[in-house]
């Protein structure tokens, strides 16, 4: 199963496609960032900008496309502190969500701290290890103390990067205006200091973002030869920094102008105003906890979401693998989600497709039609997870209403009809939801459920005893012959496709007639000779299929 996630943060936009197996387990197979900076004054002002409007939907009207070019099968997407501090937050959510088709959900920090933990145990070196995690936004920094087993500490902080670089002058930073920040990040991280003390951790680690940028500085700050301060782990997704680059490197960058800052290798342009911001906070909390060094965590929120999805639908991932094709799993999960039958509407699927086909010289459908079939046949019997009285119609209801993925609104509507009418009532000017649709569609429908019908009837007993049907068009009769086991007891299969043979008979305007045999011919005998409604015969199935 194909999952995107999407993190809306209040500096930058990030999208993860990944690639979820059985076992629960991720590959990425795509990423995406895009500087937005959906913060931009937010946090003086109290809105998201008209600009910042703009750039959001850009980004991913971009997004949309790329997970479209994967055909994803979820496409989960969050907003963070800008969003759910800005008065006018909810009115983003909807011009993205009309703009761009994605509905975006804003979450409180403290669940934005949980999803962070999901994605940085599995890249963090945890075991029974306990780390004091930090994800430093835009305009919050979450803080966390977790092992590989639990969460112990959560708390979000308004420390994020752009809402102190709102709130300091730093374009041209003076000696005091850098000191009242650090002042700041201290006093802020004091206040958390004694709990988080009391639980006790073994390292301090910074997720990407911030924590990668200064990582990246430290590895190149004047040359381009690989610096000690940086070193790798085998895995290449976590690297250690130690304090004392920090500091050294905290000293280059408020000696720069803002024309240096732009110009420094390993430093992206559009971080050099926030970068500086984030090298006081960082080497705030590295004193303030008494570390030597950090550890750069390369996975957050993005894939703590897949990794909460992939916990939470088990079920659906395991049906991935088991079906590619999304329109067929969603049928199948409707089917299991409901109860129904398996072997009997597995078995009516196959019966009807043998009907579609020995029928298509009288009714001239696609296979996207017998496709359709199949899927009806699938789920016919899902209403009786309702009711039993009446359950086509609950099944009609089902379909309509539940959402199946791939499916257009016509199919869907086609689909749902031929349930409504594989038992009971066939279809009738004085039926609303039938006449209201097209004079193709009532014919497909009437079509299909003539088929559905009968095909049901053949396994009334529900032991799957008829193994297949061939089909016979004469003038003026349809014969169907009916492929079992010698000595079978056929008599309700026969039954109750004789009752239900009623709308083929109307359909096709020829009687319907059952011949039962204990053989069928097999494929490379002769077929019997099919006759069109308009008189033209055809010698084998090929010459017909070629001239249709």
């Amino acid at each position: 199963m194909k999952v995107a996630s999407i993190d809306c943060g209040t500096n930058s936009f990030h999208l993860m496609i990944g690639q979820i197996n059985a076992q629960g387990q991720v590959e990425v197979i795509d990423r995406q960032k895009d500087m937005v900076r959906l913060g931009d004054s937010t946090f003086q002002s109290g809105v998201i900008s008209p600009e910042s409007f703009a750039r959001a939907a850009e980004a991913l009207r971009g997004f949309r496309k790329l997970c479209d070019s994967h055909q994803v099968d979820a496409l989960l997407a969050v907003a963070t502190s800008a969003t759910r501090e800005a008065a006018n937050g909810g009115e983003f959510v909807r011009a993205m969500r009309d703009e761009t088709g994605i509905d975006l959900h804003v979450i409180s920090g403290d669940e934005e701290a949980r999803l962070i933990y999901l994605g940085a145990r599995s890249v963090l070196p945890l075991g029974t290890r306990r780390a004091l995690l930090f994800d430093i936004g835009g305009g919050s920094v979450e803080v966390m103390v977790c092992d590989a087993r639990e969460l112990y500490y959560q708390r979000s902080l308004k420390l994020g990067v752009l809402r102190l670089l709102q709130s300091f002058s730093l374009e041209l930073p003076t000696i005091d205006a850098r000191a009242q920040l650090a002042e700041l990040c201290h006093r802020s991280l004091e206040k958390i200091a004694a709990p988080i003390q009391r639980i006790g951790f073994d390292f301090v680690a910074i997720s990407a973002g911030t924590g990668r940028a200064l990582a990246e500085l430290c590895t190149a700050p004047l040359t381009t030869k690989p610096d000690p301060a940086v070193t790798k782990d085998k895995s290449e997704r976590s690297r250690i920094v130690r304090f004392s680059d920090i500091y050294a490197l905290e000293q280059r960058l408020f000696a720069m102008t803002p024309a240096e800052r732009l110009k420094m290798p390993g430093l992206d342009p559009r971080r050099a105003d926030s970068i500086l911001p984030g090298v006081v906070l960082v080497r705030s909390l590295l004193e303030v906890f008494h570390a030597d060094e950090y550890t750069l965590c390369e996975a957050g929120l993005r894939e703590g979401l897949v990794f909460d999805y992939a916990q939470k639908h088990r079920p659906d991932i395991q049906l991935s693998d088991e079906f590619p094709d999304l329109r067929r799993r969603s049928v199948v999960a409707l089917q299991r989600h409901c109860q129904a039958r398996e072997p009997h509407a597995q078995h009516v699927a196959r019966l009807a497709l043998d009907l579609f086909r020995g029928l298509r010289p009288l009714h001239g459908l696609k296979n996207s039609e017998g496709e359709l079939l199949e899927y009806a046949a699938l789920l016919h019997d899902i209403g009786f997870y309702i009711a039993a009285s009446k359950h086509h119609k609950h099944a009609q209801y089902l379909i309509e209403n539940v959402g199946l993925s791939g499916f257009t609104v016509e199919e869907t509507h086609i689909l749902a009809q031929c349930v409504r009418y594989h038992r009971k009532a066939t279809p009738k000017d004085t039926h609303e939801s039938f006449v209201s649709l097209g004079e193709s569609q009532r014919r497909r429908i009437r079509v299909l459920a003539s088929i559905l019908r009968v095909a049901d009837g053949l396994d009334r007993t529900n032991r799957q005893i008829i193994s297949a049907v061939r089909v016979r068009i004469e003038s003026k009769d349809i014969e169907l012959t009916l492929a079992a086991p010698s000595g079978s007891d056929l008599e309700l299969e026969l039954w109750s496709a004789r009752r239900k043979a009623d709308l083929m008979s109307e359909v096709f305007r020829r009687k319907v007639r059952f011949v039962t045999a204990p053989v069928l011919p097999g494929p490379s005998d002769e077929e019997p000779t099919t006759v069109r409604e308009d008189g033209r015969t055809f010698a084998s199935a090929r010459d017909r299929d070629a001239a249709i």
